[in-house]
Protein backbone atom coordinates (compact mmCIF):
# COMPACT_ATOMS: atom_id res chain seq x y z
CA UNK A 1 0.00 0.00 0.00
CA UNK A 2 0.78 3.39 -0.48
CA UNK A 3 2.04 5.71 2.41
CA UNK A 4 -0.30 8.75 0.83
CA UNK A 5 -3.93 7.57 2.69
CA UNK A 6 -5.80 9.81 -0.34
CA UNK A 7 -4.14 8.10 -2.98
CA UNK A 8 -6.02 6.18 -5.82
CA UNK A 9 -4.21 3.21 -4.58
CA UNK A 10 -5.04 3.40 -1.22
CA UNK A 11 -8.77 4.01 -2.15
CA UNK A 12 -9.41 1.01 -3.75
CA UNK A 13 -6.97 -1.23 -0.96
CA UNK A 14 -9.81 0.27 1.41
CA UNK A 15 -12.87 -0.82 -0.88
CA UNK A 16 -11.26 -4.04 -1.28
CA UNK A 17 -10.52 -4.44 2.12
CA UNK A 18 -13.92 -3.66 3.38
CA UNK A 19 -15.51 -7.64 2.76
CA UNK A 20 -13.04 -8.23 5.92
CA UNK A 21 -14.06 -5.35 7.79
CA UNK A 22 -17.61 -7.22 8.17
CA UNK A 23 -15.74 -10.19 9.56
CA UNK A 24 -16.19 -9.93 13.87
CA UNK A 25 -12.83 -10.70 15.70
CA UNK A 26 -13.27 -14.30 15.79
CA UNK A 27 -14.67 -14.69 12.27
CA UNK A 28 -11.27 -12.78 10.73
CA UNK A 29 -8.70 -14.68 13.03
CA UNK A 30 -10.33 -17.62 11.82
CA UNK A 31 -9.85 -16.95 8.44
CA UNK A 32 -6.28 -16.13 8.88
CA UNK A 33 -5.21 -19.59 10.78
CA UNK A 34 -6.87 -21.24 8.16
CA UNK A 35 -5.15 -19.63 5.28
CA UNK A 36 -2.23 -19.90 6.55
CA UNK A 37 -2.40 -23.28 7.13
CA UNK A 38 -2.95 -23.68 3.26
CA UNK A 39 0.28 -21.06 2.82
CA UNK A 40 2.48 -23.90 4.57
CA UNK A 41 5.04 -25.31 3.21
CA UNK A 42 5.35 -23.27 -0.51
CA UNK A 43 7.30 -19.77 -1.81
CA UNK A 44 3.68 -17.97 -2.37
CA UNK A 45 4.10 -15.01 -5.23
CA UNK A 46 3.14 -11.30 -3.61
CA UNK A 47 0.76 -11.12 -6.27
CA UNK A 48 -0.79 -14.46 -6.04
CA UNK A 49 -4.17 -13.88 -5.55
CA UNK A 50 -4.73 -15.74 -2.44
CA UNK A 51 -1.85 -14.02 -0.70
CA UNK A 52 -3.27 -10.53 -1.91
CA UNK A 53 -6.09 -11.54 -0.15
CA UNK A 54 -4.46 -12.65 2.90
CA UNK A 55 -2.83 -9.49 3.18
CA UNK A 56 -5.69 -7.30 2.96
CA UNK A 57 -7.06 -9.35 5.85
CA UNK A 58 -3.57 -9.29 7.66
CA UNK A 59 -3.10 -5.46 7.86
CA UNK A 60 -6.39 -5.09 9.29
CA UNK A 61 -6.25 -7.73 11.87
CA UNK A 62 -3.05 -5.62 12.78
CA UNK A 63 -4.97 -2.89 12.95
CA UNK A 64 -7.11 -4.78 15.40
CA UNK A 65 -4.95 -6.57 17.57
CA UNK A 66 -6.53 -9.81 16.33
CA UNK A 67 -3.50 -12.03 17.17
CA UNK A 68 -2.51 -10.18 20.18
CA UNK A 69 -5.82 -10.50 21.95
CA UNK A 70 -5.09 -14.41 20.90
CA UNK A 71 -8.94 -14.81 19.63
CA UNK A 72 -7.46 -18.40 17.75
CA UNK A 73 -4.24 -20.51 17.97
CA UNK A 74 -1.68 -20.00 15.35
CA UNK A 75 -0.91 -22.73 13.16
CA UNK A 76 1.52 -25.09 14.85
CA UNK A 77 4.28 -24.49 12.37
CA UNK A 78 4.30 -20.76 12.74
CA UNK A 79 6.60 -19.27 15.25
CA UNK A 80 5.23 -15.40 16.80
CA UNK A 81 6.98 -12.32 15.11
CA UNK A 82 9.00 -10.54 17.21
CA UNK A 83 8.00 -7.10 15.69
CA UNK A 84 3.68 -7.91 16.50
CA UNK A 85 3.26 -11.14 17.44
CA UNK A 86 1.15 -12.42 14.31
CA UNK A 87 2.94 -15.85 12.91
CA UNK A 88 5.94 -15.01 10.96
CA UNK A 89 5.38 -14.57 7.25
CA UNK A 90 8.11 -13.26 5.56
CA UNK A 91 8.29 -11.04 2.83
CA UNK A 92 11.56 -11.39 0.35
CA UNK A 93 12.39 -8.05 -1.63
CA UNK A 94 15.40 -6.55 -3.49
CA UNK A 95 16.30 -4.60 -0.81
CA UNK A 96 16.84 -7.70 1.57
CA UNK A 97 20.13 -6.82 2.22
CA UNK A 98 19.20 -3.27 3.63
CA UNK A 99 15.80 -4.37 5.10
CA UNK A 100 16.02 -7.92 5.71
CA UNK A 101 12.73 -10.44 5.53
CA UNK A 102 9.40 -7.97 5.84
CA UNK A 103 6.38 -9.07 7.93
CA UNK A 104 3.20 -9.59 5.88
CA UNK A 105 1.24 -8.39 8.88
CA UNK A 106 2.77 -4.80 10.18
CA UNK A 107 5.72 -4.14 7.48
CA UNK A 108 7.97 -3.90 9.91
CA UNK A 109 11.13 -5.93 9.50
CA UNK A 110 10.37 -9.08 10.48
CA UNK A 111 13.97 -10.73 10.44
CA UNK A 112 17.12 -8.43 10.17
CA UNK A 113 19.50 -9.18 7.34
CA UNK A 114 22.26 -10.55 10.22
CA UNK A 115 19.67 -12.75 11.95
CA UNK A 116 18.98 -15.12 8.20
CA UNK A 117 20.32 -18.12 8.45
CA UNK A 118 24.01 -17.96 7.83
CA UNK A 119 23.51 -20.20 4.94
CA UNK A 120 21.77 -17.92 2.70
CA UNK A 121 22.85 -14.43 3.94
CA UNK A 122 25.80 -14.91 0.81
CA UNK A 123 23.51 -15.92 -1.67
CA UNK A 124 20.75 -13.15 -0.82
CA UNK A 125 23.18 -10.74 -0.67
CA UNK A 126 25.13 -11.25 -3.68
CA UNK A 127 21.28 -11.45 -5.38
CA UNK A 128 20.39 -8.10 -3.64
CA UNK A 129 24.03 -6.41 -4.82
CA UNK A 130 23.53 -7.81 -8.52
CA UNK A 131 19.60 -6.07 -8.55
CA UNK A 132 20.49 -2.90 -7.05
CA UNK A 133 22.31 -1.30 -10.03
CA UNK A 134 19.52 -3.12 -12.58
CA UNK A 135 16.60 -1.38 -10.18
CA UNK A 136 19.00 2.09 -10.59
CA UNK A 137 18.57 2.39 -14.06
CA UNK A 138 14.83 3.56 -13.58
CA UNK A 139 15.92 6.46 -11.52
CA UNK A 140 18.47 7.82 -13.87
CA UNK A 141 19.14 11.60 -13.61
CA UNK A 142 19.13 13.33 -16.89
CA UNK A 143 23.29 12.96 -16.53
CA UNK A 144 23.10 9.23 -16.40
CA UNK A 145 20.50 9.32 -19.31
CA UNK A 146 22.58 11.46 -21.58
CA UNK A 147 25.85 9.31 -21.06
CA UNK A 148 23.74 6.05 -21.37
CA UNK A 149 23.55 7.15 -25.19
CA UNK A 150 20.29 5.31 -25.84
CA UNK A 151 18.17 5.61 -22.44
CA UNK A 152 15.42 3.54 -23.95
CA UNK A 153 17.66 0.54 -24.62
CA UNK A 154 19.27 1.02 -21.35
CA UNK A 155 15.74 0.81 -19.56
CA UNK A 156 14.62 -2.21 -21.72
CA UNK A 157 17.80 -4.32 -20.95
CA UNK A 158 17.24 -3.56 -17.32
CA UNK A 159 13.80 -4.64 -17.82
CA UNK A 160 15.10 -7.83 -18.69
CA UNK A 161 17.34 -8.28 -16.28
CA UNK A 162 14.71 -7.28 -13.42
CA UNK A 163 12.44 -10.05 -14.77
CA UNK A 164 15.68 -13.32 -14.39
CA UNK A 165 16.42 -11.65 -11.22
CA UNK A 166 13.04 -12.20 -9.70
CA UNK A 167 12.90 -15.19 -10.92
CA UNK A 168 15.59 -15.98 -8.89
CA UNK A 169 14.17 -14.50 -5.76
CA UNK A 170 11.18 -17.22 -6.21
CA UNK A 171 14.19 -19.76 -6.03
CA UNK A 172 16.03 -18.37 -3.04
CA UNK A 173 12.36 -18.38 -1.39
CA UNK A 174 11.93 -22.00 -1.79
CA UNK A 175 15.14 -22.32 -0.04
CA UNK A 176 14.15 -20.37 2.50
CA UNK A 177 11.28 -22.99 3.09
CA UNK A 178 13.93 -25.02 5.13
CA UNK A 179 13.85 -22.34 8.31
CA UNK A 180 10.15 -20.61 7.60
CA UNK A 181 7.06 -22.40 7.18
CA UNK A 182 6.05 -20.51 4.23
CA UNK A 183 8.14 -17.35 2.56
CA UNK A 184 6.42 -14.85 0.28
CA UNK A 185 8.61 -12.90 -2.46
CA UNK A 186 8.24 -9.99 -4.57
CA UNK A 187 7.54 -10.90 -8.27
CA UNK A 188 7.58 -7.08 -9.95
CA UNK A 189 9.14 -4.17 -10.54
CA UNK A 190 6.82 -0.93 -10.84
CA UNK A 191 9.56 1.10 -11.51
CA UNK A 192 10.61 -0.69 -14.42
CA UNK A 193 7.38 -2.17 -15.91
CA UNK A 194 7.99 -5.52 -14.97
CA UNK A 195 4.78 -7.33 -14.11
CA UNK A 196 3.78 -10.15 -12.28
CA UNK A 197 3.39 -12.46 -15.78
CA UNK A 198 6.54 -11.00 -17.13
CA UNK A 199 8.41 -13.44 -13.98
CA UNK A 200 8.42 -16.70 -15.56
CA UNK A 201 9.88 -19.42 -13.27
Amino acid sequence: MSDNPESPLDVLWNEYSSAFRDFDDLTLGRWLAQTLGQFQGKAWRQSHPLFFAYRLAAQLANEKQIWLKRLVAMPRAYLESPCCRAPMLPLLTRDVHETGLICQHCNDTLVPFEEIPAGLQGELQAWSAEYSPVHAVAHWDDRQRKSAGDYDRAYENAAEQAEQLLARAGALAVKLLDFYPAVVWEDQDECLEVRPEDVKL
